[in-house]
């Protein structure tokens, strides 16, 4: 089931949800005596269930691509006025305008897409005048193209993913949508809204004319709030005006503009250390293999050591090779390393023809390979680990190993003039930590993921510290109880007497974070 709704994008809104976005909906329209909804992608009707409890006359156009759902939504409709159409909202077309058009789009990856569904979201997205960069999942299309069919007095209400506040690609989203909408309304919420872990959802209104223009948030605790209509909507002009991601609507205009003078008086990490993705395999299990595996078929000539995955390497910030030894006996850590040039032995080629057997020579980047089993750009082994994805806190860990890293991290050389104890030393302050959660994006879950660029231009208020300094560091690291007993010493030893800011400063710097990882991890 899991795999079937990657590729049909089917996440069903709850029975609550639906009713509070169509009453909300209808309520725009207090006053009219009719009115024409269209539903792009109608799923199991939980909005038509909704709107069939309306006492106004409302003219339903409902679609949907699968044949068996739109006749289950259509057992839902008891109005006279309808067309429930089997069709895929990208081709369908008219020159009817809706009063409103309201749903939950599907979330289908460009990757799972047809290509002639890519080619149909491409024009549209270019037709509206925007880049062939912002077609990155379907859901930005139904989005795009439900605009197109709105009345120029018309209400868009729509469950969407929360990509659409922090993601880079929906940066141009977000923008077309302040252009095309008077008011913008957006909901967050503290629980997720749908069987599905990994994705975190919001709410969106989006009004074509409205008498209190801008943009407002609020963030929904439970669902109570939403059925006895308890929530605030506040506007955040500030935010959206300054680049921070819609999903920090919850920061104050003076934690902004406070944050944004610290930020503009540091240095970026990119300035002390360069950074590149790790490694990919292309399939990390048939090509990171454990010491069974390498010594069955007498490929130790062939493997370098490598870690898979942040979580393997919890709780320090340095890797040793007795680290290493631990982390072999727990999980494959021998990476297959061939060259173009190697000759076969009958071993090897005993294991190459099992990968032969999993059709991995046919995966895409295998494909692009002059052989499909040499990894390209492997190199040496970096100066240190940053992974890309966190939990608890970001990790940036010293390699003092020959260890290699997958593209769960970026290897990070220290440049010329800096050192790498004082770069690690000097990233677990709280603010450069608050950074990661603001310019980081985060997964139902509470995962945290930095792209490399937001990686690159974390702030970071650099201190030159000796080598009994970062032993001492180690230490406290390694024996901490959680990581603010680490951040409230480096927080005084950088931010008050380094940086010279006020004890009441760092508590304020500090109070943000928290605010961001109780929203990140809630």
């Amino acid at each position: 089931m899991k795999d079937i709704k990657k590729h049909t994008g089917s996440y069903y809104t709850p029975d609550f949800l639906a009713g509070f976005i169509s009453k909300r909906v209808l309520s725009h329209f207090e006053g009219r005596k009719r009115i024409s909804i269209l539903e792009p992608s109608v799923g199991n009707g939980s909005f038509i269930a909704e709107l069939d409890k309306s006492k106004l006359a409302i003219n339903v156009t409902a679609i949907d691509i699968n044949v068996q759902e739109l006749k289950y939504a259509k057992s839902k409709w008891n109005g006279n006025k309808s067309a429930f159409i089997n069709s895929d909202f990208l081709n369908f077309n008219t020159e009817k305008k809706f009063s409103a058009i309201i749903g939950n789009p599907p979330y289908v990856k460009k990757s799972f897409l047809k290509e002639e569904q890519i080619e149909i979201a491409k024009r549209i997205h270019e037709k509206e005048g925007l880049s062939e960069t912002s077609v990155k999942n379907i859901w930005t299309t139904f989005l795009i193209k439900s605009n197109t069919h709105l009345a120029s007095s018309g209400v868009l209400a729509f469950v969407l993913p929360s990509e659409l506040l922090q993601v880079k690609f929906a940066e141009e989203i977000r923008e077309y949508l302040k252009n095309q909408f008077q008011r913008i309304e957006i909901f967050t919420f503290n629980d997720l809204m749908f069987e599905c872990k990994g994705q975190d959802t919001i709410v969106l209104f989006a009004y074509k004319l409205h008498s209190q223009k801008g943009e407002y948030f609020t963030n929904i605790v439970n669902k109570n709030s939403l059925i006895d209509q308890s929530f605030e909507l506040k506007n955040n002009d500030l935010l959206v005006e300054s680049k921070v991601k819609w999903t920090h609507h919850f920061l104050s205009n003076d934690e902004i503009i406070f944050l944004k003078r610290l930020k503009e008086s540091l240095s970026k990490i990119n300035d002390y250390c360069e950074s590149k993705p790790g490694i990919v395999t292309a399939a990390n299990k048939f090509f990171i293999i454990d010491r069974q595996i390498e010594e069955k078929f007498n490929l130790s000539n062939y493997t370098k050591p490598i870690i898979q995955k942040g979580y393997y390497v919890n709780g320090s910030v340095e890797f040793n090779y007795s680290d290493f030894a631990n982390l072999e006996n727990k999980h494959p850590s021998r990476l297959i390393q061939l060259n173009n040039s190697d000759i076969i032995n009958n071993d090897l080629k005993k294991y190459l023809e099992i990968g032969v057997e999993q059709e991995i020579p046919k995966r895409y980047k295998c494909t692009k390979r002059n052989n499909w089993y040499v990894i390209p750009n492997i190199a040496n082994s970096p100066d240190a680990f940053f992974f890309k994805r966190s939990h608890h806190y970001p990790k940036l860990l010293k390699n003092n190993t020959n260890a290699l890293v997958t593209d769960s991290a970026y290897k990070v050389m220290v440049r010329e003039g800096f050192d790498l104890n004082s770069l690690i030393f000097s990233f677990y302050n709280s603010l450069t930590l608050a950074f990661s959660e603001i310019d980081g994006r985060y997964y139902g879950g509470g995962v945290l993921e930095l792209t490399p660029n937001e990686f690159k231009n974390l702030p970071i208020p650099y201190v030159a510290i000796n080598n009994q300094d970062f032993v001492e560091f180690v230490n406290r690291f390694e024996n901490k109880n959680n990581i603010n007993e680490v951040l409230h010493i480096n927080d005084k030893l950088i931010l008050n007497k380094v940086l010279n800011l006020s004890l009441p400063d760092i508590e304020k710097i500090q109070n943000i974070r928290k605010k961001l990882i109780t929203k990140r991890m809630r």
